[in-house]
């Protein structure tokens, strides 16, 4: 009997409908590619109705756990992933290992590999990858950071979280979290620390002052707040220094998104330090990429923070000439958020300006400015000046100042509009 793998995945993926064909040409291409692998021992790709939604669970075997956490964290994965992503929405991997395999009893034999053929029932524990050290520390629990955390929670790992308003662990704590009193007493005795923090002011305080003097060297801390690329390259050093980790972790989506494990994720930092950790990024993200070295991660999301903060800018002003020219603006809005000239992005914050609904905010101004300055900055440094952004910012800085920083970014046209007549006159 040919030697059987010693280490199976098992991903299971939700697609979306309609694509089904597709899928299953690019899988087969991917599966062809990685197949090429002298550690793969092959692969299999199984649909499954599971109501009106398609799912797919493919099943690939390696010779041993090494060899495909090395696989993981290869350039050709990364691609393999940004292929297949287009087409998945939600999903999730586990890994098997065998604990017991019994052969027919005429082919009594020690226990040896995983699934062998011919073995009446093979006994294997499925279970979610676990984070390293067990129990997670997680600190910040604004719109994102809960988000994230009660994703975790419902993924089956512990947490023990820490947020300076109390109120906001209530929830995470009915859904079996543990709470702490500070910072340290979060990450005290945990090898993985989670961070979702406002700015670079705020990582200062709770990181380097509170938390990285509990911590024991070797301990990985995931960082998904919004730093500059400068910040995020002179974090990493000063943790390697204490002798700890720093995977920057900086993820795209809104709170609706970190609730439901949908983020994109993008990763900085030690290729082993994010595989180790790669179950808790899969965990809160439908898409992880890895970018490289330490800051390429905050790069990315600062750009598309400047996006973010164009596209909202363009709508205000649009939407204020044609209010002063005599249109209506809830009409305007639906035009333009169902236009071909629209976005996801563009839809989401229209409907919110139509209703007026700025808070809770799902993205407040004040970050809103507070990143379009940091890539502002960062670029000048680049040599690369960005005067329409620059605009940008400024616009959001009044927003700022004139108090309704808490709010969600879509505020901004109230601002923009507000030298409008008052009446909404129809065209």
């Amino acid at each position: 009997m040919a030697e059987t793998p010693l280490f199976r995945v098992i991903l299971r993926m939700e697609i979306q409908p309609g694509t089904q064909d597709e899928f299953e040409r690019t899988w087969w291409e991917v599966g062809s590619a990685i197949a090429r692998q002298p550690a793969n021992r092959g692969q299999t790709l199984t649909r499954a109705t599971e109501g009106d939604t398609p799912v797919y669970y493919v099943i690939t075997d390696w010779a041993d756990e090494k060899s495909f956490r090395a696989f993981e964290v290869s350039e050709a994965h990364v691609e393999h992933r940004r292929r297949l992503g287009q087409y998945r929405t939600r999903g999730e991997m586990t890994t098997t290992q065998t604990v017991y395999d019994i052969p027919p009893a005429h082919q009594a034999q020690p226990p040896r590999g995983p699934f062998a053929q011919g073995a009446a029932q093979p006994a294997t524990v499925p279970a979610p990858r676990p984070a390293p050290g067990g129990r997670i520390a997680f600190v910040g629990l604004g719109n994102m950071g809960g988000g994230m955390a009660q994703r975790l929670l419902d993924a089956g790992m512990d947490l023990v979280v820490h947020n300076r308003t109390a109120a906001k662990a209530r929830a995470l704590a009915d859904a079996g979290a543990l709470v702490a009193d500070s910072p340290a007493d979060a990450a005290r005795g945990q090898s993985v620390v989670l961070l979702s923090l406002s700015d670079e002011a705020a990582v200062d305080d709770v990181l380097f002052r509170q938390i990285v003097p509990v911590l024991v060297p070797g301990s990985i801390v995931v960082d998904t707040s919004t730093v500059s690329p400068e910040y995020a390259r002179t974090a990493a050093a000063r943790l390697a220094d204490a002798g700890l980790r720093r995977v920057e972790a900086c993820v795209v989506g809104n709170p609706f998104q970190a609730r439901e494990g949908k983020l994109r994720v993008y990763t900085s930092g030690a290729e082993q330090d994010v595989a180790e950790v790669a179950g808790i990024l899969d965990a809160i993200g439908s898409e992880v990429l890895h970018l490289g070295a330490p800051g390429t991660a905050a790069t990315i999301k600062l750009i598309f923070n400047l996006l973010l903060g164009a596209q909202v800018a363009s709508l205000c002003e649009a939407v204020a000439y044609g209010v002063r020219t005599g249109l209506d603006r809830d009409r305007l809005l639906s035009a333009v958020a169902e236009s071909g000239f629209s976005s996801i992005v563009m839809r989401f914050r229209a409907e919110l300006m139509r209703k007026g609904s700025y808070e809770p905010a799902f993205f407040r101004s004040t970050l809103m400015e507070k990143d379009l300055r940091l890539a502002i900055d960062d670029a000048a440094g680049a040599g690369v000046a960005l005067p329409v952004l620059d605009t940008v910012r400024a616009g959001f800085a009044a927003v700022v100042a004139a108090g309704d920083g808490d709010k969600d970014a879509s505020v901004l046209i109230e601002h923009t509009t507000a030298t409008a007549p008052a009446e909404r006159g129809a065209s």
